[in-house]
């Protein structure tokens, strides 16, 4: 009998595996408190970069001679790829998995900072522009979920990760970027939002390059067999019925965030303000969600978190309908304190029930399926229909819709969530998340 010429090379082979896989199971981990910090500051810069680039898009493709409803396109275009990207990312991820997560973040932003430098110099030149919006979609815009798969693994890992108020010292961030770029935008002109996204981009990639990655489980075939084309979409979705409600729900609830968001401009416009007014109204709206998003996790200890699911939606339509009737600026600053019970409420908890809601294999793509209905689908809505309305009819019609779009979500929200009885853990801080395995 001839002998197995592989015989040795697969052995040797399956012993560098192991090897390997025990050294990275017995690498030092740091302590709870230091990876407590990096993800805050990799949230801290992601939010930075989001403003940078986001903020005063709709005013600087204005000052290149796009109209409202082109902008609506583009914002759309960005969201529809940001929806397709997003589960092949993930998916890739999770066929994957040696590469660590950061890494894949890291390229996102590469290509996102290549894009931007693209973007200062078209004019209004609407393919050009149409080809960097898609490209940004499948690049930063898609990164939050993989950011927040991060944490997950993270927690899952066993090591106690605080998501709420990471996300909270984001928000944070968010709105003193708007104060301080709403008045270099003033002062410069909105062409500065360009270099600011770049140079805080690179510091977002350091950061996150430096972040703590837990050693994760090798898939196995049968899983990758699993994964994969429009049949698994809808069998992911007919596995786990009540997280494919929340994701609807979370697609009104963003359209809701799109008129009230995207259009602020116009909002303020109409209120006699400018450009700092606008980067202000964010800021107000960030900065009220940090104690929220930082209290999340002692709040599902005390509050069942399906009441508070349910109660953040309410309060978007309830924003929507007070953005309406503001007749002045004060009032509409006011109006932003809404964001705490809303959008501040929304998402910790979340991104906390796409970890719990699904079986472990399924933990990322869950983040990237929230993400997706969210700021994807969501957004896309939300952007299409507000440009059209504004070429077409009036600001009023704008924030009325959003005010309709809220209610949906809360209907949707509620018919789901009221019935689900199935708490779980998770090391989010050590306190309980709101989960449901099945249905």
């Amino acid at each position: 009998m001839m002998p197995n010429p592989y015989y040795g090379v697969k052995n040797s082979w399956n012993d560098e595996i192991s090897i390997r896989k025990e050294a990275t199971m017995n690498r030092p981990t740091p302590s709870t408190r230091k990876i407590n910090i990096q993800f805050a500051a990799v949230q801290a810069t992601y939010w930075i970069c989001f403003f940078c680039l986001s903020g005063f898009m709709v005013v600087l493709l204005r000052k290149k001679a796009f109209s409202s409803s082109e902008i609506g396109i583009l914002l759309a275009v960005q969201a529809i790829s940001s929806i397709f990207a997003q589960p092949i990312i993930s998916s890739f991820a999770e066929n994957h998995r040696r590469i660590p997560l950061k890494y894949i973040v890291d390229a996102q932003v590469i290509v996102a900072m290549i894009m931007v430098f693209v973007l200062n110099f078209i004019g209004h030149s609407m393919i050009a522009a149409t080809l960097i919006f898609i490209v940004l979609g499948a690049s930063i815009y898609s990164s939050l979920s993989l950011i927040n798969a991060i944490a997950m693994q993270i927690a899952n890992s066993g090591i106690a990760i605080n998501y709420g108020t990471a996300r909270g010292v984001g928000s944070l961030m968010f709105a003193v970027t708007g104060v301080i770029l709403g008045r270099l935008v003033v002062i410069f002109g909105v062409e500065i939002i360009i270099p600011a996204f770049i140079l805080c981009a690179a510091l977002s990639m350091l950061i996150v390059t430096m972040m703590y990655a837990p050693p994760v489980e090798q898939e196995d075939q049968h899983d990758h067999a699993m994964k994969g084309g429009l049949f698994e979409l809808i069998s992911f979705f007919s596995r786990y019925r009540t997280f494919a409600g929340f994701c609807l729900a979370s697609t009104f609830l963003f359209a809701n965030h799109a008129f009230l968001n995207t259009y602020i401009p116009d909002v303020v416009d109409r209120l006699g303000g400018n450009e700092y007014d606008q980067g202000l109204v964010r800021s107000i709206a960030a900065f009220v969600e940090l104690p929220i998003m930082a209290l999340s996790a002692l709040l599902v200890t005390r509050i069942k978190a399906k009441y508070l699911l349910i109660l953040s939606a309410l309060f978007f339509a309830i924003k929507g309908l007070l953005t309406f009737f503001s007749g002045n600026l004060t009032m509409l600053f006011a109006v932003q304190l809404l964001q705490i019970p809303a959008y501040g409420l929304y998402l910790p908890l979340s991104v906390m029930f796409a970890d719990r809601a699904v079986g472990n294999r399924d933990r990322v793509r869950a983040q990237a399926y929230v993400n997706v209905a969210g700021m994807g689908v969501g957004m896309v809505v939300g952007n299409l229909i507000g440009g059209v309305i504004l070429d077409h009819f009036s600001v009023s019609v704008l924030l009325f819709s959003s005010f309709i779009s809220g209610m949906i979500g809360f209907a949707i929200m509620l018919a789901v969530l009221i019935r689900y009885r199935q708490p779980g853990e998770t090391k989010l801080s050590g306190n309980s998340s709101p989960i449901v395995n099945e249905t």
